[in-house]
């Protein structure tokens, strides 16, 4: 062949390598760059002169550079193993994620490289690793892997889950019958749905909405399962703490049906949200088996917002199942320490425009930190009424009646209008504008009083524009 013939191939070979979209080009031992193609310049954001000073694992992210070099090293003796994937800095400081594969020349001193970007398959598997409990299992049951937000929700690691039976997951909380049918679908290739109980670390019991799906080869033969979860723990917590809840109130220890009526309406005004998010979360993974324009940012949005609405929706859940069954001590306090406190977390305390009145009075068995946040509910309250008034006056007095404690707290406020003084402890009810994150303090604290404390509280508007948080609390209740 004459070196003309032999000048147009190279030409035609060099027009073809620079036309790839993928990083092509040679790199030694060490990864100093020999050649490189057109595409590396805006891969990684360097010009062609810079990278030919450089070492690729100078780029390369202290993570991926050491499996990089060992690749290389262990390219020499077996080419078979010749594919990874890397993550580099570019010159902008940004991101990005290599597929890259290597190829030993003749030489054995240097190696052709093909770089293919994959930062958005990279960044959507690391989203759903972050946001999506789900594991994967082979077709005898063992685990393959789990993603991360699996781990945390159930306290195992990898190495302590990974090829172990994904039955050593199940609990002995769970219905025989469920059970039967689950591994019946498992054992048959079919997708399942339901409700199972989990195991964690620790063996405590998590419960989650489940939903699996067989996992196939290129010709249709099933190799495993796919399981994505929500954790729905809190909500069932709920349904528990309502349950006891209702039992307290129809013995008929006090009468507290409305706040029975407001529990089981907050537990329906969540639930439904709980679960909406749920089957969005389910349908966002499973729609990315399908669909090949889902963008990284629409993704990304949903997944946040999945994962912000779904922990203030569980926190609210779990302030319920906190109202609803104490776990405290009871102590036996005087009421004076207790509105003392109260005034020092609502920021009255010193303050000249307070007034405190306090009588000789018994101490009694309660939960002295619970009630001094309720009171101090209250006092806040009146703190922010008061605020605009020049001749601003809060007045808290503590007396005795027989075998009652009688806490009065006042304030020139202004009255409560007569059309809503019944529904000021209702949850959420607020004459605030900003809605967002009130509502629930004075239903908090009518719980505390009147179902813990077996106390009672009372609202009562006063002349010249004064209104009066009368609570209750026979002596001896909690003994």
């Amino acid at each position: 062949m004459s070196d003309h013939a032999t000048k147009n191939q190279n030409a035609i070979l060099k027009e073809m390598i620079n036309g790839s979209w993928n990083g092509i080009g040679i790199i030694s031992l060490e990864s100093k760059f020999i050649y490189i193609n057109k595409a590396f310049s805006p891969i990684l954001g360097y010009s062609e002169a810079e990278l030919l000073k450089l070492n690729l694992s100078d780029t390369i992210l202290p993570k991926s550079r050491v499996p990089f070099m060992e690749l290389l090293k262990e390219n020499i003796t077996n080419q078979y193993n010749n594919r990874i994937t890397i993550g580099c800095l570019r010159k902008d400081n940004q991101i990005v994620y290599l597929d890259v594969v290597i190829k030993l020349m003749s030489n054995k001193k240097m190696f052709v490289i093909n770089a293919a970007d994959v930062t958005q398959d990279v960044a959507e598997k690391q989203l759903i690793n972050k946001f999506i409990v789900q594991y994967h299992i082979d077709k005898k049951g063992n685990i393959l892997k789990a993603s991360e937000a699996f781990y945390r929700i159930s306290g195992y690691s990898m190495s302590g889950l990974v090829f172990t039976p994904y039955t050593n997951l199940l609990h002995n909380l769970n219905n025989s019958k469920v059970l039967d049918d689950f591994f019946a679908h498992i054992s048959y290739g079919k997708a399942w749905k339901g409700t199972l109980a989990l195991k964690k670390k620790d063996t405590s019991v998590f419960y989650v909405d489940f939903i699996s799906k067989p996992t196939k080869n290129k010709y249709g033969d099933v190799i495993g399962h796919t399981a994505v979860m929500m954790d729905i723990t809190s909500e069932l917590e709920l349904q528990k703490s309502e349950e006891i809840l209702q039992e307290k109130v129809s013995d008929g220890e006090e009468k507290l049906a409305i706040i029975s009526d407001t529990m089981r309406t907050v537990a329906h005004e969540w639930r439904q949200p709980l679960n909406t998010i749920s089957l969005d979360a389910q349908a966002l993974l499973f729609d990315l088996d399908f669909e090949e324009n889902i963008s990284k940012e629409t993704m990304e949005e949903k997944l946040e917002n999945i994962s912000q609405n779904t922990q203030e929706l569980s926190t609210i859940i779990e302030n319920f199942q906190s109202i609803a069954e104490l776990k405290s001590t009871k102590k036996k306090r005087n009421i004076k320490d207790i509105l003392q406190e109260a005034l020092k977390i609502s920021q009255l305390d010193e303050k000249e425009f307070v007034k405190e009145i306090y009588n000789e009075t018994s101490s009694f068995r309660t939960y002295p930190k619970e009630l001094a946040l309720a009171i101090s509910s209250i006092l806040i309250n009146a703190r922010e009424i008061t605020a605009p008034n020049e001749n601003k006056n809060i007045t808290i007095k503590a007396s005795q009646e027989e075998n009652n404690i009688i806490c009065e707290l006042s304030n020139n406020g202004g009255n409560i209008p007569e059309n809503i003084i019944e529904k000021i402890f209702t949850p959420y009810f607020s004459t605030k504008e900003e809605r967002n994150g009130v509502g629930l303090s004075l239903y908090n604290c009518k719980i505390m009083i009147e179902l813990h404390l077996k106390g009672k509280i009372e609202v009562i508007n006063l002349p010249e524009n004064v209104v009066v948080f009368k609570l209750t609390f026979p002596i001896g209740a909690l003994e």
